[in-house]
This record gives structure tokens, sequence and C-alpha cells, in this order.
């Protein structure tokens, strides 16, 4: 080609891209991924239908998730700013790829994603037609990190539609959509927990005439279990796959969800399909193919019968050992007023079922831990023991009640023995019903705490099926039970404690102080996660129900003026629990948590601010050695942790002696990211301590319980 013909080529290349409008913003580096914002037309009329696309250029070894993202993770979405009166359909997903991840089993995207859908233009646009918005993702690799961009498009409005210059995207996407199953499926649950998928359909059962290296059957919901295999029965009609069913998840309904088939060159076909309940579909079964599924040999691995067994002792021990940390010592007291009215009461039966109907509260709250646990993270939920308090309304709730109960022990008011089942009542219904709430109480305050030999316990569990996780949760509650239950059953063991007498009372009275500084303690948690005014309302609530109980007691009548006063105010006092919720939804929940969790080392030379595994990776680049707190105001045991060790002179000394970064892993408030690095080393819940060293290797994990030899023989060794 001669020079001239070049430069008239060029020329005409520059003439073409200049007569097609552009129609996106740059796009933007968000990070670990380049994210943009195209559309299949540049200029096209008012009333039609566009399809826009929201693109992800994905950097090496990171993935993002489908729209169902398995164990965890989340979906891609935009929030959207402005439309122009257009109005947006929902994404088209391609074929998700297996991410095994350890046990769990998660569905995604590598290197690039195209999310395709529809733009509806008004009738009446005219000129330029805009969209904007903000694209949010979870991204990961060995960690996850919450990223977001800023998206944005324009649409010139003409009566002669003109193509964009983003048509590679939507042929990326075309190529990689599941298409729909033109025959039939079934869902066969006769077996129990082990389901038959079968398929007839002419098009799926041609996609095994070849070689098939791996089938997968990627659902719409958690029904299923994601981590186990998919074994494949091939049939002259179509195929059968074998599904475990996610007990407690699922239902009688249909089961929507793409079926993957994958040659050895590594060409994929997805049919999107819906199963009924039903038999299995004749003809679907017969042959067992040899395919990958799971493409892990360790996703999804049961527990031994041996490693279960360690870890139901470790559980019970565990919660034995909850007895004595820091965060239950509150509640104890309740408990010790108990203890002191069983003391020599003639008839033991009595005492045996306040032993019983205390364990089965511990028991019953701690399952319903176990089982919200499951639930919340089987939805792509990073969460862990203590998720509770996470939340202001529960913390406000609890710490009324602290101060209600501590009113009650003072004598401020008595709605009978039902409330705490005492002295005489334990000779009646209320004295069960007493011990029962006192025991969930206890492990709802207790829970949060972790101790030696629950995170280790709990962190394994939380990957396994329901029965296993109830069961572990189960032992969990028996060991916390199991000391005051022994005395109960076993009442020689109160020979060293005094006879009952007018002593009591005066104890009684005492034991109402600790239970205010744990509501203290309550409000002071409070106003971190959700600001002053938090605490002012819920202030506001103790005061209108502590008028509520004054109103019971200066009233002689017992007729329903009373009643409905009472009520009228405690109504309104209830106004303290819902109050922070509507702070944190009105304007947002502050800083102030991580502010207070950091300033706790703050006055240190080697402290580096808040975790994020953007810092730990930087840190780690200068050669520096990292100690990582991840901790919760909630949490007394970090608190006292803080107090005795991370604050001790020697250990501060140690820190800056060598060099060592020190950053804080705030859980207060919810956090999905600290929520995946918590799970990524076994953990569910804090205190978790990690020591990086110098060496570039893995973290060394701290037990949770610290002292200050420990933290510096840590730090002198690396």
């Amino acid at each position: 080609m001669t020079s001239t013909m070049k430069y008239f080529a060029s020329l005409l290349c520059l003439v073409i891209f200049a007569a097609v409008p552009r129609v996106n913003a740059a796009p933007v580096d968000a990070g670990m991924a380049v994210v943009d914002l195209v559309s299949d037309h540049a200029v096209t009329p008012p009333g039609s239908t566009v399809r826009g696309a929201l693109t992800l250029d994905i950097d090496d070894h990171w993935h993002v998730y489908w729209k169902n993202a398995g164990d965890s993770g989340l979906p891609a979405e935009i929030l959207w700013d402005e439309t122009s009166g257009a109005e947006t359909g929902a994404f088209e997903w391609p074929i998700p790829h297996p991410q095994p991840i350890e046990t769990l089993m998660n569905y995604g995207f590598e290197e690039r994603l195209v999310l395709p859908f529809d733009i509806k233009l008004p009738d009446n646009a005219d000129g330029e037609l805009v969209l904007s918005g903000t694209a949010q993702y979870l991204i990961c690799k060995d960690i996850c990190i919450p990223e977001e961009a800023p998206v944005s498009l324009r649409l010139t409005i003409g009566d002669a539609p003109i193509k964009s210059l983003a048509g590679d995207a939507f042929a990326w996407a075309d190529a990689r959509m599941p298409v729909p199953l033109q025959g039939e499926a079934a869902l066969d649950r006769s077996e129990g927990e082990t389901w038959k998928l079968s398929i007839r359909d002419d098009s799926v059962r041609a996609a095994f005439d070849g070689d098939v290296s791996n089938v997968r059957f990627f659902p719409a919901d958690h029904q299923i279990l994601h981590p186990p295999e998919q074994p494949v029965s091939l049939g002259p009609e179509g195929v059968t796959l074998t599904l475990q069913e996610a007990v407690g998840l699922s239902n009688d309904g249909p089961l929507s969800g793409v079926l993957a088939i994958e040659d050895v060159g590594g060409n994929r076909i997805g049919f999107e399909l819906t199963a009924s309940s039903g038999s299995v579909i004749a003809g679907t079964a017969g042959e067992s193919l040899e395919t990958s599924s799971a493409l892990s040999d360790t996703a999804g691995e049961a527990l031994s019968f041996a490693a279960l067994l360690g870890v139901l002792g470790a559980a019970l021990l565990g919660g034995a050992i909850l007895n004595l940390m820091p965060c239950v010592l509150p509640v104890l007291f309740i408990k010790a007023r108990s203890l002191l009215a069983l003391h020599g009461h003639q008839d033991q039966s009595h005492m045996r079922q306040h032993g019983v109907f205390y364990l089965v509260g511990v028991v019953v709250c701690f399952l319903g831990f176990g089982l919200a646990l499951a639930l919340l993270r089987a939805a792509g939920e990073q969460v862990g023991l203590g998720f509770q308090l996470q939340f202001p309304a529960v913390v406000a709730g609890l710490s009324l009640l602290m101060f209600v109960l501590a009113l009650n022990m003072l004598g401020m008011f008595d709605f009978g023995s039902s409330l705490m089942g005492v002295g005489s009542g334990l000779a009646e219904r209320g004295g069960n019903t007493g011990a029962f709430f006192t025991g969930v109480l206890a492990a709802f305050v207790g829970a949060p705490c972790i101790g030696p030999f629950i995170g280790a316990a709990t962190g394994v569990v939380v990957t396994q099926p329901l029965p296993i996780i109830l069961l572990v949760f189960l032992f969990l509650g028996l060991g916390m039970a199991l000391p005051f239950a022994l005395l109960s059953f076993f009442p020689g063991l109160f020979w060293a404690l005094p006879k009952p007498g007018p002593w009591m009372e005066r104890v009684k009275q005492f034991f109402a102080f600790p239970l205010f500084l744990t509501a203290l303690w309550l409000i002071w948690v409070l106003g971190l996660q959700a600001g002053v005014n938090a605490v002012a309302l819920t202030g506001v609530g103790a005061i209108l129900i502590a008028f509520a109980i004054w109103l019971w007691n200066v009233r002689p009548d017992t007729g329903s003026a009373r009643q409905v006063l009472m009520v009228v105010a405690l109504l309104v006092g209830g106004l303290g629990i819902a109050a922070p919720i509507w702070q944190l939804s009105a304007s947002g929940a502050d800083e102030a948590g991580n502010t207070s969790q950091s300033a706790a080392l703050s006055g240190s030379d080697v402290y580096e601010g808040e975790w994020s595994p953007k810092k730990v990776e930087q840190l780690r680049s200068e050669g520096r050695a990292i100690f990582v707190d991840f901790t919760a105001s909630w949490c007394v045991t970090c608190q006292v942790n803080k107090q005795t060790t991370l604050r001790n002179a020697r250990v501060q000394a140690a820190f800056s002696d060598a060099n060592v970064a020190v950053l804080i892993a705030d859980w207060t408030k919810r956090d999905k990211l600290i929520g995946a690095e918590l799970a990524k080393h076994g953990r569910a819940g804090v205190p978790l301590y990690l020591y990086y060293g110098t060496d570039g290797g893995e973290p060394e994990i701290l037990p949770q319980i610290l002292s200050p030899d420990l933290v510096v023989d840590t730090i002198s060794r690396s």
C-alpha cells in the first residue's frame, strides 16, 4: 500500500469514528477491575429498546460472582442515579464457572464479564438521554474486596438508528448465554436428602455425544448444597444428575438454574431450566459418566467421624469455659441469685427441674444462633458469633432489659416470682419459666465471646451441612449449661454456701449494680455503632420504662386505669428500642466505632490505622512485620486483651523496637470484608489476632486470650 493510500485510509477511519457519537464515558479502573457501561446503539429513535451492558475487565487471578454466588459472595449491580425516564431491565447472566475454595463452592467469572440489559426509551425522548449510576461488585482472590465505580452512558435520540462501537462486548456475552430448555425437567425428592434432577431434551442429549469433561447444575437459589459432586447418569433421551438437599433451606417448589456442559476442548453450552417436583423422567437415566462437576477434591468434604468427635469435644469444653469469660460474668450474677435461692430447698425434684429448664434455655438459644448463622451464610452473608450485637436495635433492647432486671433486683417492682424463678416460686411453673429465660439470657449475652476452643470449633463447621452445624452448637450450649445443671442435680455441691436468710435480699440488691454496669457497657457499644442520638433516645426509653414502674407502684388500686397507663408507658418506652434503627436509616451510622477502636492503640508510633487487604500488602512489600487486631466494641474479651496486653508498656515497646505495624479490623458494625477474612482463617467471630512476620509467609494465629509475654515472645521469634 502506497503512502498516499495509507493517508486516505487513516483519514477515512477518522471520519467514520467522528461520525459515530461517543456513548460512554471513559472506562474506570476501580482497583482490581476496569469497569465500563456501553450500549449497542449510539443513535436510536424515541420509544425504542436498545441493549446496554456493564463490562468488567478483571485482573489476573481475581474473580467476581454470578447472580447466585454460591456459598459466599455477592453479584454485581448498578445503583442508578439518573435514567432520563428510560426503563432498565435486569441483567442477562452468562454461564458461570465453579469456584471451589477450600470447603466452599462459589459461582462466578474470571478475566472478563459482560452483563447485558435492556433499555426502554420513553416515547417522548428527545435530544440526548443520559444514564448514570454506581456499579458495585465483590471481587476476590485470596481475599475479597467490595469495589465500586461511577458509570455513565449517553444516547443520542434520532430517527435513523446507528450502531455503536461496542459490538464485541455483546458478541462476547451472547456466545456465553445459556439457551432456554426446549424439553422437560423434573426433580425427584422421594429419596430424602438425595435429589434426582432429570432432563429430557434432544439438544441436551446431543451435547453428550462428544467428549464431555465437566457437567454441573448451577442453582438459582440455595435449595441444594453447592460443594458436593453431582454424579451424572446418561440415558437414551436425556440425563439425570444427583444433587444434595440443603436441609433447612429447601422447599416443595420448583428448582431453577443452568445446566452447563463442557467438552475436553473447553467449549461450553448451557441450558436454562426450571424443574417441577415429579418422578425421574423415563429414558434419562442409565450409564454413569466419569465427569468432574465440583473440580475440587476438598470442596464440600465432610468431617470424618474422628474429626467430628474432636470438634464436639472442643465445643463442649469451650462452652464450659465460656462461663469464665469476662463477657459472661454479668449474667453469672443472675445465675448466682437463683443458686442462693435453691440452697436448702427441701424438694429436690424442683431443684432438678430448675437445672433442666436452665439447660434447655441455653441450648435453645445456641441452636437458634446456629440456625441463623447457617441461613445467613447460605444467603452469602459473612457473619459469625456475636452477629446479633452488630444490630443497634438489639444492643439497645438488651441494655433496657439489663436496666429493668437491675430495677427488679433493687426491689423497685415485683411482677411475681416468674420473672427470675426464686424462693417459693421454685415449686411453681413460674420458677421453671424463670430458669429457662435466665438460660436464654446467659447464652445470648455470652455467645459473642470467642473463648478457647470455641473459635476453632465454630470456624470449622460453618461450612458444613446444617445438621452438623446444629450438632456443634448443641454441644456448645450443653457445655455452657453443664456447671449449673450439675449443681442442680447434685445438691451436695452446695455444702460450701451459707444457709438462706435475710442476707439474701441484701446480696440480691448488690447484684443490681453489675447489671447497671452491663447496661452502661451496652449503651457505650450502641454509641459507637449509631451515635449519640441513638444513645439519647434509648435513654428516653429507659426513663419512660421507669415512669411506667412508678405508675405501677404509686396507684394503690388495681383497676383498668392503672393497667392502661402502664401499657401506654411501656409502649412509648419501646420507642427507645426502635429509635436506633430510625437513627441509622435516616442519617447513617457514624464512624465513631472505628475511631474508638483505633484509638486504643493510636498513641503508639507503630499504629498504622484501619486494616484492609491493600494495607497489609503495602506494609509487607515494605518488609514490615504486622500485628492485626480483629476486634469489636461489644466483645468484652477483646477489650480485656486491650487493657491487659495491647496497651501494656512492654508490648508497646516491643512493637516499636521491632517496627511492627499495628492494624485494627473493627467488626463492631457489619463488615463483609472482615467477615470473609475471619472465615479464611477458620474463625466465626472475634477476637482474632494475626501476626505477619518479615519472612513473607502465612500469618501466625495467636490465642484468643493474650498476655504480654505471649505477644513479646511472638515478636522476638520473627
